[in-house]
């Protein structure tokens, strides 16, 4: 008897130890870890392997997004990183060296780069994972892998916005230069060119006045040169047929000379001959022509000869030459320096099409970045989880609210940009109707502080319904009359949400003093309006003379809701979290007498109008039927009675930072892309389309793509393509000038041998006259000699000879006349072919002049309309310089780029994550499964060797009822096991750190997991022995080696996951699971074991062995 109790008391104690030990060796580690915090957090060994070769872009600079990634990586600390080839990296991973590896590929940085392309290539990342089993392990590598991508995405984003900034900053400040220069040379082109070229036109003018006038003086000269000419022909014909009639007397005398028949008769011919008119009046012609000829040279006309005339249209000529040069040299140096304003206004006219059309952003970048950012609101719109506004229902807090109306915006705005822009991706979208994620245990509190509430409110029963009564009751107070007699009335509407019975309406307002005393008032309810109207009496409101100028009034209002209103489950019933406010207005009127018509003859009474002295707003409110503190007090309940141990609240904030991210971040895209802004309480869009009201928003992306015209700032960017149209002009006018300078010179030169020509042929005139004046005399000297041989006929003969010597002398000096009245007839016709000449080159000088003052007025015409577009356009350049600056002002801060608009652009929206309660590391209740087990089944194996050892002990015992017999060792076996629960699973709470009515709960189910195990097993060993113990170990394997929480994956449909199945112990794992989550099927579970430890205690009470009698010994194995 001794050694038995010594046995079970070492057993008592072995039992305590394997249970408190194996307890607390299994969750000690868990304890150890959260003590540590996150510095026990596993760190994996990442291998990096970068085979990115990097790629150039135009302008030849390297971009290598793969190293610049390695080397910040590098840098980090949250994991083991290294870097090495990709070889080395796959044997780490065989070799378990590294947990995980990441590629990052030869064309990284190549498809990182192709953003600007019209088919982007999206970058690609691979990673591999050691294959360890650990689920945590996995988790971690995946959560490194998805961080890396974030940083990823983040860094390429971040260098797609910083070039499209970059680009913007040097268009901004290629503007304000633009702008600038523009002002300067529309300055320079007014007061250099401009003004020059109107006064270059009136010269031309001149000149071709000028023109005329020498076209008018040269067809003077012509007519002159034309009648000299005439002249001379004539005096020609004169002197040759007078030349011909001495050459015949010359002959007559010489043929004549050696008959001399009658010499009286040939004297008495001659002198009859000579006495001829014919003849005098021959030599009176060639004399008048010879004087007329010299004084036509010598002849004064205004005081100017030919001579000088001529040398005044050459000095003329000079002049004009000089000027035409000089005018020719200024457009030429001022067309040059205002080449760049006149090119500018030309590709103005020529880009805008006389501004019938405009270039935007839009246009310059092929669409790309308007289509880029509808593809990211389509994908956006796409991820959106709901798109019915009424499933987002409002809550109390006004935070809460406010979320709501943003999503309701966001909703909103979205279906608007689905109308005008829809197509087979939207197709669906608005059946999304899934519930914003809910907190089911807050809820629950939440559902429960409303019924409270509800029940608190008084109840009437009336004959149209059942109502519920909320009591406003609130102190204010209102200024006294300011005369006596006055009248005051207070005014109010009833509260939104509420319907207060007509037949209750004027019982349901009390009015008092602060003190509780009644006031004497009326009150009266307007039921079309639902007003109510108190009218205060006057000896209330009458001043008293005490220098107390207010009234401290209380106005109590019993508000009615309708039953079914408040008890509405559908979301449209009575909002409980609204504030309830009650606006009044304060009328104070008297009664004026009015001025009587006749004063001598008043009315009586007296006429009086109301007159009103007095209307004030009062706001009394708010009120609250649950007020913000009471949700939060309710709330903050439900999270001190859970504890540490409920993950519903990390799976909600996953699930709600989920949920909302789509909206955020269409949110921030639709303020970007259309300056629309979801945040306001009321969107009010004014009826317009959102490209209509983006159009009205300078600061819009939108506007800026599609809207501002752009051709100013092309410009500068294609000015060579238009400085030949500029050439073209200047050329033409400078061929013109040339041309105008040619002819000019000709006609000096031509003016010139004119000039020569008239002077020779002046001195040939004058040589003539005097030889025609010479013959002349000599004619009259031969004819006063021949009357003298007639008078002395004698001496005829005599002088026979010397007539003839006179007469052969005077044709030849007649002959030599007639040859120099020739030479000056030649130097006639050729005199007047020159003046000819001169005068179709004047007649082509002044069709030039024509042309060209016709061209310098169209020129001066488009230089005045340039003038005024380049003044039009200098004031729309700096207004849109001043726009652009404007949206552009944050994007720099002095001269470094605003990082944090990077950053923004980059992460618009920032998903902040909730400080998770967590116990420990992640709960594995296979631990607690196997712990409870070993015991059980120690604790099974040493009653059952107990239980064998006393039979042997008492075989001569008096045999009892089966029952009877197996009590003591059934309650001993469930006494052991009530106590060895409670070790395990106060051990477990405490390390699991479970507090109030959790730490009740987990005892209770740890104790009954005991239970059952301590129960079958005591069973199994004492009525089956061997076979019990393989049974026992049959399950205890089954859920060892099959058991996920060792990291083994199992297909669900395979034999091995339906073996697994028939072990109990992965039920109890499923329990204690259930227990931990909350799920609706652990209760299941957990009357099934109550009924398993009903059995338990049965079964044992009916263990039955046969006796040596009966079946001979026990074979004991």
């Amino acid at each position: 008897m001794k050694k038995i109790k010594w046995s079970v008391l070492a057993f008592l104690v072995l039992a305590l130890l394997l249970s408190a030990g194996t307890s607390y060796l299994a969750l000690e580690q868990n304890a150890a870890k959260k003590e540590n915090g996150m510095q026990t957090k596993k760190k994996m060994s990442i291998a990096l392997v970068n085979e990115d070769i990097g790629v150039r872009t135009d302008d030849g600079e390297k971009i290598d997004f793969g190293d610049k990634f390695t080397a910040k990586v590098l840098k980090q600390t949250d994991h083991k990183w290294a870097t090495t080839s990709r070889g080395f990296a796959e044997n780490g991973l065989k070799n378990r060296v590294y947990d995980m590896i990441i590629f990052i590929p030869q064309d990284f940085s190549k498809a990182a780069m192709s953003m600007t392309l019209e088919k982007p290539e999206k970058v690609k990342i691979s990673y591999r994972i050691s294959e360890t089993g650990n689920k945590d392990v996995a988790a971690e590598a995946e959560r490194a892998a998805a961080a890396v991508l974030e940083d990823f995405n983040s860094q390429i984003i971040d260098v797609y916005f910083a070039s499209i900034l970059t680009n913007l900053h040097g268009a901004q400040d290629s503007i304000a230069k633009l702008v600038d220069k523009e002002e300067t040379y529309g300055s320079i082109y007014d007061a250099h060119v401009n003004s020059p070229l109107s006064n270059y036109t009136q010269q031309f003018k001149t000149v071709q006045d000028y023109t005329v006038m020498s076209k008018d003086s040269f067809k003077g000269l012509q007519d002159i040169l034309k009648g000299f000419g005439t002249g001379l022909a004539e005096g020609t014909k004169t002197n040759e047929t007078y030349f011909q009639s001495l050459e015949k007397l010359a002959k007559s005398q010489e043929t004549n000379a050696l008959v001399s028949k009658s010499f009286a008769e040939q004297m008495s011919g001659n002198d009859t001959a000579m006495a001829t008119a014919d003849v005098s009046e021959q030599l009176s012609n060639l004399k008048s022509s010879n004087d007329a000829i010299f004084k036509q040279f010598q002849k004064m006309e205004e005081e100017r000869t030919l001579s000088t005339q001529v040398d005044s249209v050459q000095t003329y000529l000079d002049a004009v030459n000089e000027q035409v040069a000089m005018i020719n040299t200024e457009v030429t140096t001022k067309m040059g320096e205002s080449l760049r304003g006149s090119v500018e206004g030309d590709l103005l006219r020529y880009i805008s099409d006389e501004g019938n059309r405009n270039i935007t952003l839009d246009d310059l970048t092929d669409k790309t970045l308007n289509n880029r950012f509808n593809e990211e609101i389509q994908r956006l719109m796409i991820e959106i989880p709901n798109y019915d506004a009424y499933l987002l229902k409002d809550d109390a807090s006004a935070v809460d609210r406010a979320v709501f109306n943003e999503l309701r915006n966001v909703i909103e705005i979205a279906g608007r940009y689905m109308s005008s822009n829809s197509g087979d991706w939207s197709d669906g979208l608005r059946d999304k109707k899934k519930g914003f994620p809910k907190y089911e245990v807050v809820e629950n509190a939440i559902d429960k502080l409303k019924q409270e509430k509800i029940d608190g409110l008084r109840t009437r029963n009336l004959d149209d319904g059942n109502y519920y009564i909320y009591n406003f009751n609130q102190d204010f107070q209102i200024e006294k009359s300011g005369v006596k007699d006055s009248t005051q009335k207070i005014i109010f509407k009833q509260p939104e949400g509420f319907a207060v019975p007509s037949s209750e309406a004027v019982y349901s307002v009390k009015l008092t003093k602060e003190d509780g005393s009644y006031v004497y008032s009326t009150t009266n309810y307007d039921e079309a309006k639902q007003e109510w109207t108190i009218d205060i009496d006057p000896s209330v409101t009458d001043p008293d003379g005490s220098g107390v100028t207010t009234l401290e009034l209380n106005v109590s209002i019993d508000l009615y809701i309708k039953e079914e209103v408040l008890t509405n489950t559908e979301g449209t019933g009575f909002d409980l979290f609204a504030p309830i406010k009650v606006d009044m207005t304060n009328i104070e009127t008297r009664l004026e007498v009015e001025e009587p018509v006749d004063p001598n003859n008043p009315p009586d009474p007296p006429v009086t109008n109301p007159v009103e002295d007095k209307n004030v707003n009062i706001e009394l409110g708010p009120q609250y039927i649950i007020t913000t503190q009471e949700r939060d007090d309710a709330i903050k309940e439900v999270h001190d009675t859970i504890g540490a141990i409920d993950k519903e609240t990390t799976m909600l904030a996953d699930n709600v930072a989920d949920y909302v991210k789509p909206y955020y971040k269409l949110s921030e895209l639709f303020k970007t892309y259309y300056g629309i802004d979801a945040h306001v309480t009321s969107l009010d869009l004014g009826g317009k389309s959102l490209t209509e009201y983006a159009a009205d928003k300078k600061n819009s992306y939108y506007y800026q793509f599609n809207i501002e015209n752009r051709i100013a700032s092309m410009v500068t960017l294609i000015t060579d393509n238009v400085t030949n149209f500029i050439h073209r002009d200047l050329e033409i006018f400078q061929q013109q000038v040339d041309e105008s300078q040619t002819r000019t010179a000709i006609t000096k030169e031509n003016a010139n041998v004119l000039s020569e020509r008239l002077t020779e042929t002046t001195t040939q005139a004058a040589t003539m006259n005097t030889s025609v004046a010479q013959t002349l005399a000599n004619v009259e000297a031969w004819r006063k000699a021949s009357l003298e041989l007639l008078e002395k006929g004698g001496i005829v003969v005599t002088n026979g000879g010397d007539e003839k010597s006179a007469t052969l002398s005077l044709g030849s000096e007649f002959g030599a006349l007639l040859s120099q009245s020739k030479s000056l007839a030649d130097s006639s016709k050729t005199n007047l072919n020159s003046a000819d000449n001169v005068y179709k080159t004047f007649d082509a000088i002044d069709k030039q002049a024509k042309n060209i003052q016709n061209s310098g007025l169209g020129i001066v015409t488009q230089a005045q309309k340039l003038s005024a577009n380049m003044a039009n356009k200098l004031g729309t350049d700096q207004e849109f310089a001043s726009n652009f600056a404007d949206m552009m002002k944050n994007s720099r801060v002095g001269d470094r780029q605003n990082e944090n608009l990077y950053s923004f652009l980059s992460n618009p929206v920032e998903k902040v994550k909730g400080e998770t309660i967590a116990a420990g590391d992640t709960f594995t209740p296979y631990l607690i499964v196997l712990v409870c087990f070993i015991v059980a089944l120690f604790t099974g194996y040493v009653i059952a060797a107990q239980e064998r050892k006393r039979k042997q002990e008492d075989e001569f015992a008096e045999e009892m009822a089966l029952v009877y017999e197996n009590t003591p060792i059934t309650l001993m076996t469930v006494g052991i096991a009530l106590i060895e629960g409670a070790i395990i699973g106060a051990i477990s709470a405490y390390f699991l750190e479970m507090k109030g009515v959790i730490f009740v709960s987990w005892m209770g189910v740890i104790i009954l997991i005991v239970f059952v195990f301590v129960t079958i097993s005591t069973y199994l060993l004492r009525q089956l022995r061997m076979i019990g113990m393989f049974l026992l170990l049959v399950i205890l394997a089954l859920y060892l080696f099959l058991t996920e929480a060792v990291g083994l994956k199992i297909d669900q449909d395979s034999m091995l996951a339906t073996i697994r199945s028939l072990s109990p112990l992965q039920y109890v794992e499923n329990l204690l699971n259930g227990f931990m989550s909350r799920t609706d099927d652990w209760l299941v579970l957990m009357y099934s074991l109550i009924g398993a430890a009903v059995v338990g205690i049965i079964v044992n009470l009916f263990v039955w062995h046969r006796s040596k009698q009966a079946g001979g010994n026990d074979d004991e194995a």
